[in-house]
């Protein structure tokens, strides 16, 4: 599927991750905690099928 960014499961993620974005996107949000996010929601117990994260999403601010 176009626009559709895997993520592949990693020690503690129950599933994998998906990031709808355009490539371009995509590579802008590399640099923010996005990736991050999706791989500690695949984390979360519980969870079936996969973390998703849509083009309209926004980082977590600490």
């Amino acid at each position: 599927m176009k626009n559709r960014n895997i993520i592949e499961k990693e020690e503690g993620m129950n599933v994998p991750g998906v990031v709808y974005a355009s490539k371009k996107i995509f590579n802008e949000i590399k640099g923010d905690k996005t990736i991050e996010q999706v791989k500690n929601v695949a984390k979360l117990p519980g969870i079936v099928g996969e973390s998703i994260a849509l083009p309209d999403k926004h980082k977590v601010f600490k």
